[in-house]
């Protein structure tokens, strides 16, 4: 999706592998012009950072070992899920303050600690838990939570309106145009906007 866009606006794509927690701070202080990355929109990123429109709808879902029963305790179960994340935060709020088992900036991580046992469960948006369960033969897809609906969207710096209204624009005429949806599609299973 990004590349289109990129074409569609006659701009470059520099890719690198980052820390959440570092490259909210980069994009604030100029140093990033975007993050395309699973970027769900909440109002707190909103007071920091532009949202262009999601381009993805999703869930937070829960992951287990494929041997394990797919129900899921939230004040029992060893949970893992990643720092700064609205899975985290899910859980804080949902297990009344119960904090996870394992909190980590990487999904690598997280998902090889699940596969040793080390974890009952990891929390994740739905469309990074579908993909680890898929890639994964020793875990399954547990399973979606309700009321967790969100939408993933690229950010620009607060205050590049101009950049943001391009890049929402150009999404929009993905959408119209069908690319979107083949996207979805090709890498999802499904056109819709919603993945679960």
């Amino acid at each position: 999706m990004l590349q289109e866009i990129a074409k569609r606006l006659n701009f470059t794509i520099r890719y690198r592998k980052a820390l959440w927690s570092v490259i909210i701070d980069e994009l604030s202080g100029g140093a990033l012009d975007l993050i395309c990355s699973a970027a769900t929109v909440t109002a707190e990123r909103e007071q920091r950072v532009n949202f262009c429109i999601p381009y993805l709808k999703l869930k937070l879902a829960f992951v287990v070992c494929a041997e394990c029963n797919a129900s899921l305790d939230l004040s029992t179960s060893r949970i893992g899920v990643r720092s700064g994340t609205t899975a985290e935060r899910y859980l804080l709020h949902r297990s009344n303050g119960r904090k996870p088992s394992m909190l980590s900036e990487s999904n690598e991580e997280l998902y090889s600690a699940l596969r040793r046992k080390m974890l009952d469960s990891v929390i994740d948006d739905s469309p990074i838990a579908r993909h680890f369960s898929e890639t994964m033969p020793e875990l399954k897809y547990g399973g979606t939570f309700d009321g967790t609906e969100a939408g993933y969207a690229v950010m620009t710096r607060a205050g590049n309106t101009a950049l943001r209204d391009q890049i929402s624009s150009t999404i929009s005429s993905l959408e119209d145009d069908g690319t979107l949806p083949s996207l979805r599609r090709r890498w999802f299973g499904s056109e819709n906007l919603l993945v679960a």
